[in-house]
């Protein structure tokens, strides 16, 4: 069987993926901006790196907004 939405699934992240970015996201009723990479996306969640070796499966819904990481180290000059 399979689900409705599923075939209606269009990547709204893959612009960001492998690139330093900050998602705004709600964790009981406060606003966390959190630092990562976007490694992933299905239909439902984002797979994000805090750091190497630290992953985890985000849910889309907690997320308000992304932004490019303008202090992470890969986009500073030398």
């Amino acid at each position: 069987m399979v689900a409705d939405r599923t075939t209606d699934f269009s990547p709204a992240y893959t612009a960001w993926l492998r690139k330093p970015v900050v998602l705004l996201v709600v964790i009981r009723q406060c606003h966390v901006p959190i630092p990562c990479s976007i490694l992933g996306e299905s239909a439902g969640a984002l797979r994000v790196r805090f750091k190497p070796g630290w992953e985890m499966d985000l849910r889309k819904e907690l997320i308000l907004a992304v932004e490019e990481d303008a202090a992470a180290p890969d986009s500073c000059v030398n």
